[in-house]
């Protein structure tokens, strides 16, 4: 049974037979009951009912790779996506893994994976990123530096930089970036980053930059979730397909990556300081182990984290900033 062929049978959210169903898809009315209760495993909402038989309930925006690749020929950055790979996947363990597995190989270069849904999305310091079928973007991007960049928390910012400026070319507004890698709207987390890198020569690297973005979220996910999230839909007037979504942020990524292959990382570093979300304010930076608390005084040049803390600024490169913590505490 091809589950997606399945779905697509029923996004138009009216009801079909499973007589109807099977003759179309050329299966047996069992193979189709069997199909509809995978779908269901994905989270998806069908009603099924006597005499009528089967109705998706929820309004899926499915991905097409040839949508993505017009959009990205329609893009300001068209000449950055000459070359790529492309691959749109029903599910997966995980976009990025699909990519590390070619560290080392040409492969890699310019290689893209999406996918509708993932069961072990990854998230930063092993975390799982929820990944709720067709109701976020979930893309993968590898990329191979023949000379690697000076510094890879550097690259992880960039990274954010071109992701806003991708939601701003479609006019999502209002988006900053938390250190080091989350999207924050309306002071709730809409998406992030995980950069993934390995040196295959004492010159060369091998990156794999994974993008999670919220863009439809239900109750029963937000409710899933440690932290306050937000997604797109609850902050835009007119939302953009998830193809044109995807294709305007892979183009965003691949110019920032041939930018920073020509030695321009600085111009993003610096345009990540005008929208750094904590920039003057105290936070708790939360290290295994330890916590250290003070004020956030930006980057500096490599993307390593300041704060000032006990009259001193001192220097991170990892750990998990959070304000909540301090303002909790202020209360008691």
């Amino acid at each position: 049974m091809d589950n997606l062929k399945l779905l697509r049978c029923l996004l138009d959210n009216e009801y079909h037979s499973g007589n109807r169903l099977s003759a179309r898809l050329g299966v047996s009315r069992t193979a189709v009951w069997k199909g509809i209760k995978q779908l269901r495993g994905y989270g998806l909402q069908i009603d099924a009912r006597h005499g009528k038989g089967y109705r998706l309930r929820d309004e899926i925006d499915l991905l097409d790779r040839n949508e993505i690749l017009e959009a990205l020929r329609q893009s300001a950055h068209r000449q950055s996506a000459h070359g790529c790979r492309m691959d749109v996947l029903f599910d997966t363990r995980s976009t990025n893994q699909c990519l590390t597995a070619l560290f080392g190989k040409t492969d890699l270069h310019k290689r893209i994976v999406l996918a509708e849904y993932q069961d072990a999305g990854k998230g930063r310091r092993g975390r799982t990123w929820i990944s709720p079928f067709a109701r976020g973007l979930y893309l993968s991007l590898g990329w191979r530096f023949e000379m690697a960049p000076a510094s890879l928390n550097a690259l992880s910012l960039a990274s954010g930089v071109a992701l806003v400026r991708a939601l701003s070319r479609l006019d999502i507004t209002g988006v900053l970036l938390k250190w080091p890698n989350d999207l924050v709207l309306t002071d709730k987390k809409v998406g992030g980053i995980l950069l993934e890198a390995r040196s295959e020569t004492a010159a060369s690297c091998d990156v794999v930059i994974g993008i999670g973005v919220n863009i439809r979220l239900d109750r029963e996910t937000i409710s899933r979730l440690d932290q306050p999230v937000a997604d797109l839909a609850g902050h835009c007037r007119s939302l953009p397909s998830r193809n044109r979504l995807a294709g305007g942020i892979i183009a965003e990524q691949l110019s920032m990556l041939q930018h920073v292959a020509a030695g321009r990382m600085g111009e993003y570093v610096a345009e990540w300081r005008s929208l750094d979300y904590l920039s003057g304010r105290q936070a708790a930076l939360h290290m295994p182990g330890q916590v250290v608390h003070g004020h956030v005084r930006g980057v500096d040049d490599n993307g390593l984290l300041l704060l000032e803390t006990g009259g001193n600024v001192k220097k991170f490169s990892s750990g998990e900033l959070s304000v909540r913590t301090i303002e909790f505490s202020g209360k008691h």
